[in-house]
């Protein structure tokens, strides 16, 4: 008999299809249920969420494990698709303008100035303004009352001088600036905010630099292992960043002494000087050039501090002015004095020695003189002298005694 006949003909292997349920059916997402949750748009499925969000027009999905990871995904495509079609918020735009800007052609920055940058604008225009402020929406009534949030602001030191509150606007200034170039504010917002650029630096006030009898008074109290370092600060202008960060291989304490500003150490990191005008080489006095020879170890290495710790480490600016500064000032009879009183001193009897704008502006190691005339120029004596007689100037040497006999700072 035929095998085939005796067992029948040989059926097809049957296959089982499950039949959906109710709910697999309803599901346009998944064939496993959707759950709504509290928050719009975020949904459960199963032990994980389901984030709905439109973008570019177009339905989208996204999962998380945490119904706050969802809901923050959510808020985060929400806000994307809203800067997409209604333009960024300031906030936004802001935050990534300052991670990416250095600045244009001789302004160009450091990145510890774009860390401060970074620092004003968080603490300033980022506070007063709401993060869905829109920057297209920014107009002149806002940034007028932004303006007048600044003069109320108190800070730990108190309400914020004229001085603080240009530096303040800075950063601002220079995002809604390359905004305008983007188009993406109107030109309204760039006046006003223009508007508010002083026609000069606010005039130093009093106790931003010292009189000849309080520096005198401040030199007194002291202490003096420290002596040489203010001395130091006085005499060159330079910045506490820069003079903490001399090494021996930067001093020259021979018969033409000098130094040679190379870097800086901003909150204990090492970089260059402020910009690329810092980089400069400033005379010393004969006297400080003698004291810091004596300072200097038999043993010490080109490569190490002039200024340092006991352990080797760089100076603390904080510490040194709260220890040795300002309880010298008090003594000194005075207050609210910061080391840049030295600088500015320092840029005072500059003037007063009748040093032109140019050499001045090298000295201190500002990018133009444009900004020195700014910071310094109402010190300077604005009465015309007498008049030229041009026989006399033929027969007479063209230099002033006092810039024949003043080096010229290198850069």
């Amino acid at each position: 008999m035929d095998k085939r006949s005796s067992l029948g003909e040989a059926r097809p292997r049957s296959v089982i299809v499950p039949t959906p349920t109710p709910s697999q059916e309803r599901s346009p997402l998944s064939s496993r249920t959707l759950s709504r949750t509290g928050h719009p748009g975020v949904y459960r499925r199963g032990n994980r969420y389901v984030v709905v969000y439109r973008r570019g027009g177009r339905q989208r999905k996204r999962t998380a494990a945490t119904f706050t990871e969802a809901r923050e995904i959510k808020l985060a495509e929400e806000a994307a698709e809203r800067s997409e079609r209604l333009g960024p918020t300031l906030h936004g735009y802001a935050l990534e303008w300052v991670k990416d800007y250095a600045g244009q052609g001789p302004e160009r920055i450091t990145h510890a100035t774009g860390k401060e940058y970074a620092r004003l604008l968080a603490t300033f225009p980022l506070t007063y303004f709401p993060p869905e402020k829109l920057l297209a929406a920014v107009d002149a009534d806002d940034l007028i009352g932004f303006l007048a949030w600044l003069g109320r602001y108190r800070g730990r030191r108190g309400r914020l001088t004229p001085r603080s509150i240009a530096n303040a606007l800075v950063p601002l200034r220079l995002c809604i600036a390359d905004a305008e170039r983007a188009g993406l504010v109107t030109e309204e917002s760039v006046a006003a905010l223009l508007s508010t650029r002083r026609s000069g630096k606010p005039p130093l006030e009093k106790g931003s630099f010292f009189t000849r009898a309080e520096l005198g008074r401040v030199m007194a109290e002291i202490p003096g292992p420290w002596l040489a370092f203010f001395e130091l600060l006085a005499t060159t202008g330079l910045r506490i960043s820069e003079a903490i960060a001399l090494r021996w291989m930067d001093l020259e304490l021979g018969s033409q002494p000098h130094l040679n500003v190379r870097r800086s150490i901003v909150k204990g990191v090492i970089g260059s000087p402020k910009s690329r005008f810092g980089w400069r080489q400033i005379p010393l006095g004969v006297d400080l050039a003698k004291s810091l020879c004596a300072l200097r170890p038999d043993s010490a290495r080109e490569e190490l501090l002039v200024f340092s710790t006991a352990r080797g480490t760089p100076i603390n600016p904080g510490n040194l002015r709260s220890r040795v500064l300002a309880p010298a000032v008090r003594r000194a009879g005075l207050s609210n004095i910061g080391f840049h009183a030295f600088r500015h001193t320092c840029a005072s009897l500059l003037i007063e020695r009748r040093l032109s704008l140019l050499r001045i502006q090298l000295w201190m190691g500002h990018h133009s003189a444009a900004y020195t005339i700014d910071t310094y120029g109402h010190l300077i004596d604005d009465e015309l002298s007498a008049a030229l007689d041009l026989v006399h100037e033929l027969d007479t040497d063209e230099r002033t005694p006092s810039e024949s006999e003043t080096p010229t700072p290198r850069v």
